[in-house]
This record gives C-alpha cells, structure tokens and sequence, in this order.
C-alpha cells in the first residue's frame, strides 16, 4: 500500500500469474517498460498491508551502488566483484546464479543467461543436485538481479 501512494499516477501495476514456479509477480511499469517486480509466493497474493520481501529487475537502468545490472558480462562485473562462481540446485528448477568473491551484500543475488549456451556456466559433465564452477562462456552475462530481504529482516528493519 506504502508504495502504491509514492509511484507516479501513470504507472502500471500488472499481475503475472503465473511468473515463474512458485512465484506470481506484480510488474512495476512505467511509458510501457517493466521497471521491476514484485515477487510473492502463488499460495499468498499480496496485499496492500503486506511488506514487500522479493524484488527482481532484468531492467539495466537499475544497478547495484558499484554498477552492476542485468546484460552486464560477468567478465565485466568481475572486475567489479571479484571471481564469479556460478552455480545451480536441481531442487531450486535449476536457476543458474553467480556469486563473487567481494560482493559485500547477501540480500543481492545475480541471475545468469547465455546467448550462445544453454547456461553461463562450465560445468562437470556429472550432474548432482548441486553444481558449482568458476568457468563460464564468453557470452555469459547477468540476466537478472534479486533483492530479497527475510521476514525477520523486513521486520527488524521496519522497526529502526
């Protein structure tokens, strides 16, 4: 409801249902482009009374306070991070992420794509439930970037 009363009267808030498994997401449009959505659980739609725990942005007008977004390489935002190790769970649908080595916030998570490659990273022919590596393709760059904050950090961070 907060963030309702700040946008601008010509922003658009549209419903995706479903966004991706297990998240519906309400996308944030402003002159016809997506700035960002909000993700919510498909079991609870959001209310106005609700704080807002997930945000995701593959819009790359959005970056970190070093200046990395999505459709940077990760070539790129290594330099900016530090070394890239990407990785996937077969239990998390196999999202690939990446994570490096100086990235000082654990709130920030960094989804990957490759143009060129069914995933960014060079994995191990031997699948398992987790995989991990530090070799990705040339191409390989940030699809997206997640802004999650906990229930207890929402909460603890409404309270200061």
């Amino acid at each position: 409801g907060e963030l309702k009363r700040t946008l601008e009267p010509e922003t658009e808030l549209i419903v995706k249902s479903p966004f991706m498994v297990d998240f519906d997401a309400i996308a944030v449009s402003q002159s016809g482009k997506i700035q960002y959505y909000i993700l919510y659980s498909t079991e609870k739609p959001l209310t106005d009374s609700d704080r807002i725990e997930i945000l995701l942005t593959d819009n790359p007008n959005y970056r970190t306070a070093e200046g990395v977004g999505s459709e940077m390489l990760l070539k790129h935002a290594e330099t900016i991070y530090g070394k890239a190790t990407l990785f996937y769970s077969t239990s998390n649908e196999s999202r690939e992420y990446v994570r490096f080595a100086s990235q000082t916030s654990k709130n920030l998570h960094f989804r990957t794509i490759s143009k060129t490659h069914r995933s960014a990273g060079i994995y191990p022919s031997q699948s398992q439930e987790y995989n991990e590596t530090k070799e990705f393709v040339e191409t390989a760059s940030i699809r997206s970037i997640q802004v999650l904050c906990s229930p207890q950090q929402c909460a603890k961070n409404s309270r200061s």
